[in-house]
């Protein structure tokens, strides 16, 4: 559960602060993934993904939207490096399925971000799910042989609402 940050004086801080456990997961992940421990690598891309998840959802709910700009500004990144680790993981791992699904739910939440009220968070997060879509994209082209994976992926982005911003 999030919990309230202490107004400090600068967004730069608050942000810096806020992002602080996702920097430390992602780092561990990177190193544990350098070494071939992937177990660990994946359970440290996954905290790193489920802590910058909640930053977006809490981000998203600030009435201060020049806050909310570039909360969403470090965050959308953070989110999609988290995502797109954690997906590299799980190929290393032979489980082309959970990174499929990881691919897949990184791109759905951008795209899903992309229907924000402030036009400002809309264009950070389609600028972000247009590198998910290329992730994707390269994911398919990659992995012809899993024709249900490819199938399931190719559905994701012929959505009418994954491509009605790309326009």
């Amino acid at each position: 559960m999030l919990q309230s940050y202490p107004v400090l004086n600068d967004t730069t801080s608050l942000l810096e602060n806020a992002l602080a456990p996702w920097q430390t997961a992602i780092t561990k992940g990177n190193h544990a993934f350098e070494s071939q421990s992937f177990y660990l690598a994946r359970d440290q891309y996954h905290s790193a993904l489920y802590l910058v998840g909640n930053l977006i959802e809490y981000f998203t709910h600030q009435y201060d939207s020049q806050l909310q700009e570039e909360a969403l500004a470090h965050c959308c990144p953070a989110f999609v490096v988290a995502a797109h680790n954690l997906a590299d993981c799980y190929l290393a791992l032979s489980e082309p399925h959970k990174a499929c699904e990881q691919l897949i739910n990184v791109h759905l939440s951008l795209t899903q971000l992309c229907d924000h009220a402030n036009p400002q968070i809309a264009m950070t997060a389609m600028r972000h799910s247009l590198k998910t879509r290329a992730e994707l994209i390269r994911f398919i082209n990659s992995h012809e042989a899993h024709t249900t994976l490819v199938s399931w992926a190719t559905q994701v982005l012929d959505a009418p609402h994954s491509t009605t911003h790309f326009h």
